[in-house]
């Protein structure tokens, strides 16, 4: 019987360690989307600890840009998408670590130590000697109350919009601009970038005039049909 020698790529799962070969028609198939075993979809990207995973959701749910756009139905979607530059930081390789994504999200020590747990929510925070957010001013007359200063809280918003802005592209460079392109985590944020891209050239009456033609042909097709099978 005869035989050859052949070289497969054999996958593992960073998450379960189980390797398994992607092989159809005798080939090799494309890059796994989910791990075979596990099924998770960032089968390669290494372990994420909680809070390295709630760091970058928290990054992205500040560093997003929200567009609208018209539907079929008369009424106005909404799509979210990463910022360019937010989307490159967060596909860097090596990724950004725990303290870079830290640093990112308070780089302004106002925050007072790190315990994120939303956009403009800091539970467990506070302490007695920093402030627990932004355009919060302690009162001297009453111990422990603060008063919000509005101008106060859009400059710190504005500064910290611009320290952090700088703070990715110095970590981006620090890794020489190398973007993991492999990543699930990579082809996620290229994916909204792109729907709202694509929905925001969205129009709806070119898109019901198309849907009209096709109707308009689909009964133009339906009656020849008819005529020939009438005439035979």
């Amino acid at each position: 019987m005869p035989y050859h020698i052949i070289e497969v790529t054999e996958y593992e799962c960073a998450k379960c360690s189980y390797k398994w070969i992607n092989r159809i028609n005798g080939k090799d198939g494309r890059k796994p989307i989910r791990c075979a075993k596990c099924k998770r979809w960032d089968w390669e990207e290494g372990f994420l600890s909680i809070i390295e995973k709630r760091l970058r959701r928290d990054l992205l749910r500040i560093e997003s840009v929200e567009t609208s756009h018209p539907t079929m139905f008369g009424e106005t979607g909404i799509n979210i998408a990463p910022t360019d530059l937010c989307a490159t930081f967060l596909s860097i390789y090596p990724r950004p670590t725990v303290q870079e994504l830290e640093t990112v999200l308070n780089p302004i020590s106002y925050f007072g130590p790190y315990n994120h747990f939303g956009v403009r929510s800091h539970a467990g925070t506070c302490t007695e000697q920093i402030d627990c957010g932004p355009g919060w001013i302690p009162t001297p007359e009453e111990s422990g109350s603060y008063r919000y200063d509005r101008e106060m809280a859009d400059e710190m918003e504005r500064k910290e919009l611009e320290i952090r802005r700088e703070l990715m592209q110095q970590i981006i460079d620090s890794r020489e601009g190398i973007i993991n392109t492999n990543s699930t985590h990579y082809a996620y944020l290229a994916s909204r970038k792109q729907i709202a891209k694509e929905s925001s050239e969205f129009e709806p009456n070119k898109m019901r005039d198309a849907i009209e033609q096709k109707k308009v042909q689909e009964e133009v097709e339906e009656r020849e049909q008819k005529l020939e099978e009438e005439g035979t």
